[in-house]
């Protein structure tokens, strides 16, 4: 993955190396949000994975164990870079990407000084979307003189969360933006412009699961667990590209292609 950064990691090293007062690092305590209540009756407790851009503008990552107090970060005050926190639970097999991030957008989601001292960063499943989008939109390919706006850093991200808030989109993306692709919406921002009508659900056909039982939960927070039918079958909405469901007694893996059941 961080390959596909190198591009827009170097416009960022250019714009950090050419400014004389360049931004100073300063840093932030981040706040976890409350994992959904599915992932944490099934899954308990995560490991997390924090991954950020590093005053050089390379990627850094960290990752914390159950009950571990939640780094400070140094972040760059000038530009708008994202934070992500990835769930994980390696007795499970569950390794970061499996389930989606947390995440923000620094200085959007930065916070004045708690009562107990230090500058904190919110972190939030909306946050996690966003962040994921940032890292999108740096990783596609554009021109040498593409339009400034479409990069991320100094995308509008204040207009872009406002969408969410309205019903300008439909509002099965609103109750949950990961139907979106957001690798497409990204490639065609760089490539035209940024475009609110792309943000649309991504194309879903429906599986049935058999022999299956229990409460089913997917990798979205935002996504309602799924109950299988007294008979043992599930029914799902499935894209093109795989995407997980956990329960008590396994991980089913399921894309349109077809899917692969891991007992527990």
């Amino acid at each position: 993955m961080e390959k596909k950064f190198i591009i827009g990691l170097i416009v960022l090293t250019v714009l950090l190396s050419g400014c004389n007062d360049g931004p100073i690092p300063s840093s932030y305590k981040l706040v976890l949000p409350v994992l959904p209540g599915g992932w944490t009756g099934i899954l308990g407790e995560p490991h997390w994975r924090f991954e950020w851009i590093g005053e050089d503008g390379n990627w850094r990552k960290m990752d914390i164990t159950p009950g571990s107090e939640t780094p400070g970060l140094s972040l760059l005050s000038e530009w708008t870079t994202p934070v992500l926190a990835w769930p994980f639970w390696p007795a499970w097999d569950m390794f970061p990407g499996t389930m989606r991030p947390a995440g923000a957008l620094f200085p959007w989601d930065a916070m004045p000084e708690g009562a107990g001292g230090g500058s904190r960063l919110s972190l939030s499943w909306k946050g996690g979307v966003d962040a994921v989008f940032w890292q999108e939109l740096a990783a596609a390919e554009r021109a040498v003189d593409a339009d400034e706006r479409r990069i991320p850093w100094l995308f509008d991200w204040p207009r872009f969360r406002e969408l969410f808030e309205s019903d300008t989109l439909p509002e099965a993306v609103r109750q949950d933006p990961w139907l979106v692709d957001w690798k497409d919406v990204s490639k065609r921002t760089i490539q035209s412009g940024f475009d609110r009508r792309r943000i649309v659900s991504r194309k879903f056909q429906e599986m049935i699961i058999p022999d299956l039982d229990g409460t089913w939960i997917g990798s979205s927070p935002f996504a309602l667990p799924l109950e299988a039918d007294p008979d043992g079958q599930l029914y799902l909405n499935a894209a093109d590209t795989p995407d997980t469901w956990v329960s008590e007694i396994g991980v089913l893996k399921c894309s349109t292609l077809g899917y692969v059941f891991i007992a527990r």
